[in-house]
C-alpha cells in the first residue's frame, strides 16, 4: 500500500490519494483499509449528523471499538478507538475524488480527535511569530488571504483543517498542503487551471517545497475572518479586536471541522480542548475590507503583526 504524508503523520492506504506527497517514514501513523461489508457495533451513541452537500449528510456514532461516520454517498468509514485504523465500507457512490475528500476531510479529523487534537475549519500559514490561524464558514477568503502571505514571506500550514495539539503550548499541525480557490482568485494568483466547470473551484496542490510548513508549529494565534459589509474609504485596512477567554473558547467551537457531529457526551470534549487553546493563544475578530484588490494590503499588514519567514516567492 502507497503511503503518504499528511497531518504531520504518515497515512497508509489501499487507495491513491494523488494529491498527497508520498511519505517515507517507516511505520504508519494511520491505515485506511476497505472492505465489503461494516460489522456490528455495540454500545452505540449517536453524536450527531450533518448535511455535506444538497441531499447528502453524514452521521457519527461511538461505539465499543471507535466511532463510525455513515455518508449517504460514499459509505462507512469505521474509525478505531485509538484512531489509528480506518476502515471504509463502499457506499452508493463510490467516486474515489469524494472518498478521498472525505477522509482527508472529516474521517482523518475524527482519527485526530480521538488521539487527544482539536481539528479547525481553517487554513495556516507559518510565519516567524508561529503559525498564524484563518478560521470562517466558507466565502470568506481563508484561502485567499493564505495563499496571499504564502506568496509574501510565509509557508502554508494547511488549508480547510488545522489540527491542533494540546500540551504545555498549543501545537500546529501541517495538514493538506492545497488550496481550493474560485475564478477571480485563481486568475488573480495565476494558478488557474483547464477543464473547471462553472461554480466549481481551482485545486492547487503542485506548489514547490519553498511555499508549504511541513513540521509541526506553535499556534501564535488565531483570527475569525470578518468581512466589513457596505461601503468603507479606500484606504481602510484589516483591524483585530481580541477576544475574551470565554469568547474565543466558544468561537474555536463554533469552528471546529466536526462541528455538529461531536454531539452527546463527545461536546464536553470539544469544549474543554477549545478552553486550553483559548488560555494560551489569542483569538482575534479581523475585520477586513471587502475585495480582492485590498488582499495585498491585509497580508502586509498580517506580515506586520507577526513577521514573515523568508523571501517572498513569485509564484507556486
Amino acid at each position: 500500500m502507497p503511503d503518504y504524508s499528511i497531518f504531520g503523520g504518515c497515512l497508509r492506504s489501499e487507495i491513491a490519494f494523488p494529491e498527497l506527497r508520498e511519505s517515507s517514514d517507516v511505520a504508519p501513523n494511520w491505515t485506511f483499509c476497505t472492505r465489503s461489508a461494516p460489522p456490528a457495533v455495540e454500545a452505540a451513541e449517536s453524536l450527531g449528523e450533518l448535511e455535506v452537500a444538497p441531499a447528502c449528510r453524514v452521521r457519527m456514532v461511538r461505539h465499543a471499538a471507535g466511532y463510525r461516520l455513515t455518508y449517504d454517498d460514499t459509505g462507512i468509514y469505521d474509525v478505531s478507538r485509538d484512531g489509528r485504523t480506518i476502515a471504509w465500507t463502499s457506499g452508493p457512490n463510490p467516486a474515489h475524488s469524494a472518498v478521498r475528500a472525505d477522509v482527508t476531510g472529516r474521517v482523518l479529523a475524527t482519527a485526530l480527535h480521538a488521539a487527544g487534537l482539536l481539528c479547525l475549519h481553517g487554513s495556516a500559514v507559518a510565519l516567524d511569530g508561529g503559525t498564524v490561524a484563518f478560521l470562517a464558514p466558507k466565502f470568506h477568503g481563508k484561502s485567499t488571504l493564505a495563499l496571499a502571505l504564502a506568496r509574501a514571506g510565509g509557508r502554508l500550514v494547511t488549508d480547510d483543517v488545522l489540527p491542533v495539539e494540546l500540551g504545555g503550548a498549543p501545537t500546529a499541525i501541517p495538514g493538506v498542503h492545497q488550496v481550493k480557490l474560485w475564478d477571480d482568485t485563481a486568475a488573480l494568483f495565476g494558478v488557474s487551471r483547464e477543464g473547471v466547470e462553472t461554480g466549481e473551484k481551482h485545486l492547487v496542490h503542485d506548489f514547490s517545497d519553498g511555499l508549504i510548513m511541513t513540521v509541526r508549529s506553535p499556534l501564535a494565534a488565531c483570527y475569525l475572518l470578518a468581512p466589513v459589509a457596505g461601503d468603507v474609504p479606500p484606504d481602510a485596512v484589516a483591524a483585530r479586536t481580541r477576544l475574551g477567554d470565554m469568547a474565543s473558547a466558544l468561537a474555536l467551537v463554533r469552528q471546529a471541522t466536526l462541528g455538529a457531529l461531536l454531539g452527546g457526551s463527545e461536546a464536553a470534549v470539544v469544549f474543554e480542548r477549545a478552553v486550553a487553546i483559548a488560555k494560551s493563544v489569542p483569538v482575534y475578530r479581523l475585520d477586513v475590507p471587502p475585495g480582492l484588490d485590498r488582499v495585498p494590503a491585509t497580508a502586509a499588514q498580517l506580515l506586520a503583526w507577526h513577521g514573515g519567514a523568508r523571501t517572498p516567492v513569485a509564484a507556486a
